[in-house]
């Protein structure tokens, strides 16, 4: 068939790429003039900076790195040391820095400060945080909330608020004030996976190289704003800002739905639309600088991740440092990603800052996804739609991935990269 793919993010060029390996023929659409999924890349001192850089747990993002793995690309091990430090203050003070062991690579406190003032109770804390874990994965009811898996859990507050939620603020970048909201089995099972010393895996090229990989024989119409979208016959047809009209057998809309009202017929697509449109989402800006006032004030406290907080805990700011983790900037000045800043960040250091947009998932959402699931099964149906915002769980990279899997599922298009293991190489020297 003659399928028509709009939007090029993770869930559409993943979709294209089964459905064109299927022996459909594919058109992306992308509003944008590059492509979505790597649009906000960018070089700095002839180093890729991913924005927002991506490292994956090959447990959670197990379909992601079995497509990179099908398409050829190889990963290597990331390290993720993390810092804390208290703001807000007379002077920054870390409180809290981290390594990990070489045999079984298990998260450990690494600086006297942490030992003496925080060790015990950071240590209680992992050990009643495996013991809830434990527990909640055995209960029978695992359709509950992250607060409400608090509530029902007393763990040592300094390690839940200080050390383990500015991780899932980093997995998930949304708003901390939402994130109860979070089914918690997701969110549970990456903690776990997180304490059992799984090593997380950066692509070789970044992004960049597996949207080449993805988009590799197929027709991408960038600079293309899909104007309007309707079924006419036994047919879709698609007319673009320029004025182009189009006639495909079928459309897969990948793009966030708080869009698809500007361009789905209203009236051929209403009850879609009034399902689509009860999806949420919350945007946050990711600044890519040079400003080290997001680091621990030594040195040598720096880390892969550093977690900036007030002692009460109610606001917070993470930054990633790219030079940890990206070989192309081993050697150039240190440059870093920083979600949602608190603190002022020095405007002649700002290389671009970025609005990213995610799902907001909570029960709702997860009943919305199964009554779209139920309307992709209409017999007639010509039009479909995917994205991060249609899975439960994580809405990064592999939420997209798995929407595109139940396209494909629709389709009857096979899906060989599944249960592929990824391909890791030896760790290059990065920036530590």
């Amino acid at each position: 068939m003659d399928i028509a793919v709009i939007g090029s993010g993770m869930a559409g060029l993943a979709t294209a790429r089964i459905l064109k390996d299927a022996g459909h023929n594919i058109t992306i659409f992308e509003a944008l003039p590059g492509r979505g999924m790597d649009s906000h890349s960018t070089e700095f001192e002839g180093g890729l900076i991913d924005a927002p850089l991506r490292v994956m747990n090959p447990h959670l993002w197990k379909n992601t790195l079995s497509l990179a793995t099908y398409l050829g690309i190889q990963t290597y091990p990331v390290r993720t040391y993390m810092a804390c430090s208290w703001l807000f203050e007379d002077k920054t003070e870390t409180w809290l820095t981290t390594t990990r062991t070489r045999i079984g690579n298990f998260p450990i406190i690494n600086n006297r400060k942490g030992i003496k003032q925080y060790g015990w109770r950071l240590v209680k804390g992992m050990l009643q945080l495996k013991t809830a874990i434990s527990q909640f994965f055995k209960s029978e009811n695992q359709e509950i909330t992250l607060a409400e898996f608090i509530n029902q859990n007393d763990i040592e507050e300094v390690f839940w608020h200080g050390a383990v939620m500015p991780v899932l603020y980093t997995i998930c970048t949304c708003n901390p004030k939402t994130i109860g909201d979070w089914p918690a089995k997701p969110l549970l099972t990456f903690l776990r996976q997180l304490t059992d010393g799984d090593a997380l895996l950066r692509m070789q090229g970044g992004t960049p190289a597996l949207v080449d990989k993805l988009i590799q024989g197929i027709e991408i119409r960038s600079g293309s704003a899909i104007t309007h979208v309707k079924q006419q016959g036994d047919k879709v047809q698609v007319e673009n800002s320029a004025g182009e009209t189009y006639q495909f057998d079928r459309a897969v809309i990948a793009t966030p739905t708080n869009k698809i009202d500007t361009f789905l017929d209203q009236a051929q697509f209403k009850d879609d639309i009034d399902l689509l449109k009860q999806f949420k989402f919350e945007q946050g800006q990711l600044v890519i600088h040079t400003d080290t006032s997001v680091m621990p004030p030594k040195r040598k406290d720096w880390a892969v991740l550093s977690y900036m907080m007030d002692r009460k805990f109610t606001r917070q700011q993470f930054t990633v440092w790219l030079n940890a983790v990206e070989p192309s900037l081993v050697g150039k000045n240190p440059v870093f990603q920083t979600w949602r800043p608190v603190t002022e960040i020095d405007p002649k250091k700002i290389i671009s800052s970025v609005t990213l947009t995610r799902a907001v998932v909570n029960s709702e959402t997860v009943a919305l996804n199964k009554q779209l699931q139920e309307r992709h099964k209409q017999p007639d149906r010509k039009v479909f739609y995917c994205g991060s915002w249609s899975c439960d769980g994580l809405p990064i990279l592999e939420s997209a991935v798995t929407s595109a899997m139940n396209i494909a599922e629709i389709f009857g298009a096979p899906l060989p990269f599944v249960g592929l293991k990824p391909k890791v190489e030896v760790a290059p020297q990065l920036g530590y």
